[in-house]
């Protein structure tokens, strides 16, 4: 089974013959180290908390885990079950449980796997109050507008006080998360947010962590000691607008042409008849489909990349195929490579047309989709 699937199984390349499968991501190692350093560059007194949660963005949690080791202050995961995956596979750096532990046995595995925590409740603090065993750092989360996770401000010095008399063998640090952080400066809710957090932090001696991708880009006056970047780590800017921010996809996805049609004018292309041919037609059918992460909801015009031509989507996305109008590209054939996202043909491109953001496009890619690391 593929990293980005189950987590069971091999780790290492896949042979070369796969590049002959119907369907492939290629990964870039180099491309996940340069957006890093770009991360590194944007905030230079900060260091990094790589989010690794949600299968490393579907990108693969070990994979991705592997190579940014040793590069990054911690790696952070939203559950224990991607910690313990981590550790599992031999990842020694910090890991922070970004939502904490769900039960009070959780605690067990902290302590034994050298687990960094949030907490956000005041459960916690009484399961951690009735343990025995070690906690390594603790990040208290404040609620500052999210509407989520989190203590409200008015409730964080008590909960330092509690914290201060257990059993914690690391250190308190603190932590928020913006509601708004990609509308920018002068949306309301992120100025009385930026000021929340900035009136709890002052009122304690502890590191602080507050900026996602979006927020370290548009916020650099309030990256405190720690960012959290996750989607510009693959690859994707975090902001709605026409510029990459100098990041480099990590993922390409990647499949072929099975069929080559040529279709007259007025006859239906797809379920439902969706797309009917203007013309005369030479129409591709391509070997991916919703089965295979691409979404349903994408709409005729949607482009894809054939020989580096970007051809538009014809007819409705079905499970396993999609149809795609060959008219720029008189040369494609049976066995022609496409490429769906990735290398030339950013993942925003898609969310424009499917109305589907990347965050879910990359985490819906399906095991069938073989994965194939290159770190040259």
């Amino acid at each position: 089974m593929n990293d980005h699937g189950d987590w069971i199984g091999d780790d290492n390349m896949i042979a070369r013959d796969s590049f002959y499968r119907r369907a492939i991501a290629t990964l870039s190692g180099r491309s996940l180290l340069m957006n890093l350093r770009e991360m590194q560059r944007l905030s230079s007194k900060s260091q990094v908390i790589a989010m690794v949660k949600a299968n490393a963005y579907g990108h693969g949690i070990r994979s991705v885990s592997k190579r940014l080791s040793g590069h990054v202050y911690a790696l952070g995961v939203a559950s224990i079950d991607e910690a313990v995956c981590l550790r599992d596979c031999g990842v020694l750096s910090k890991i922070v449980l970004m939502e904490g532990v769900v039960c009070q046995k959780d605690l067990d595995l902290v302590d034994s796997l050298c687990l960094d925590m949030a907490v956000h409740d005041f459960t916690h603090l009484t399961w951690l109050s009735e343990f025995s065993g070690d906690v390594n750092d603790v990040w208290v989360k404040v609620d500052i507008g999210m509407g989520r996770l989190g203590f409200f401000p008015k409730d964080v010095p008590r909960v330092i006080a509690t914290l201060k008399k257990l059993n914690i063998r690391g250190q308190l640090r603190l932590m928020g998360h913006l509601s708004s952080a990609e509308a920018g400066i002068d949306h309301l809710d992120n100025q009385n947010q930026l000021q929340q957090f900035s009136n709890v932090v002052r009122q304690y001696d502890y590191e602080a962590s507050l900026c996602n991708s979006a927020a370290t880009y548009l916020f650099q006056d309030h990256h405190y000691d720690y960012i959290r970047p996750g989607l510009a780590l693959y690859g994707a800017c975090p902001i709605q607008d026409k510029t990459d921010h100098g990041l480099t996809p990590v993922m390409t996805v990647k499949s072929r042409l099975i069929a080559v049609k040529h279709f007259p004018k007025g006859h239906g292309v797809g379920y439902g008849h969706d797309f009917i041919c203007s013309r005369s037609m030479r129409v591709g059918v391509i070997s991916f489909g919703y089965g295979d992460g691409f979404p349903r909801s994408v709409r005729s015009g949607c482009p894809v990349l054939i020989d580096g031509i970007e051809c538009p989507l014809v007819g409705r996305v079905s499970m396993d195929m999609m149809t795609v109008d060959l008219t720029e590209c008189p040369q494609a054939q049976i066995g022609t490579e496409v490429i769906l996202w990735g290398d030339g043909l950013p993942i925003a491109t898609i969310e424009s047309y499917s109305g589907i953001s990347r965050y879910e496009l990359f985490t819906s890619v399906q095991n069938r989709v073989k994965f194939i690391w290159d770190d040259g």
